[in-house]
């Protein structure tokens, strides 16, 4: 039987260079290039106007936050101030509240605009308050926190919605990935892991990664739908 506990990774020497938390930097590093992938893919397909470029930027700016986490963040933060693992939480930050206004966007011929304009007003409210609040704190919490509002409560709701009244296959997709990515979310918070070499942070990873594969193919089917955009 397994038992989860926190697992403390040893760092590692390559040519010469120390690089701490080699197993959470590369699988940082895997799920960026997932999101470089989903970006460039999505960036290439000729429809779908204003929610194309939602989820386009959604993976730009997520895949810098995890490529930022695995490098500023893990591999060389012993060599940085502590400050720079900002870059990877405000582009976390930036990334989600891109997907949440995508969201929002597409649902709104399906919902009363009053609706709409409460929810866009919520989430403006509750992603400054965590911008604010971790940049006061160098506190990871805020975007913790923020995140699951905006994957669940809002993205999660709003596809639900969606397919409620259109049936679209795409928003499944992404509410399959937000699905995944509460179970990381879990892992992460509880800091269940494997061993120092598979640690919370490391099993995370991996499902985050699963969880943008989902979206990033829902995201094409809602792209190639006319019917929603």
């Amino acid at each position: 039987m397994v038992v989860f506990l926190k697992f403390i990774q040893p760092s590692i020497e390559v040519l010469s260079i120390r690089i701490d938390e080699p197993i959470t930097t590369m699988t940082d590093l895997i799920m960026a290039a997932i999101c470089f992938y989903a970006y460039f893919r999505i960036k290439q397909q000729e429809s779908g106007g204003r929610i194309k470029s939602y989820f386009k930027y959604y993976f730009l700016t997520l895949g810098i936050a995890t490529m930022a986490g695995g490098l500023l963040g893990h591999a060389f933060l012993y060599s940085l101030p502590p400050a720079w693992k900002l870059v990877s939480w405000i582009f976390t930050l930036i990334s989600v509240a891109i997907l949440s206004t995508g969201l929002i966007e597409l649902s709104k011929p399906l919902l009363k605009p009053a609706f709409s304009r409460m929810v866009t007003r919520v989430n403006i409210l509750i992603l400054s308050l965590a911008l604010l609040y971790t940049l006061y704190t160098l506190a990871f919490s805020a975007v913790k926190y923020y995140s699951i509002f905006g994957m669940v409560m809002v993205v999660g709701s709003l596809c639900y919605v969606i397919y409620q009244k259109t049936d679209s296959r795409g928003v499944v997709k992404v509410m399959i990935g937000v699905g995944v990515g509460i179970l990381s979310a879990l892992i992460f918070s509880f800091e269940w892991g494997l061993g120092p070499w598979f640690n919370h942070n490391d099993i995370s990873h991996v499902i985050l990664s699963f969880s943008a594969i989902s979206v990033y193919k829902g995201a094409i089917l809602i792209i190639d739908s006319p019917s929603l955009v």
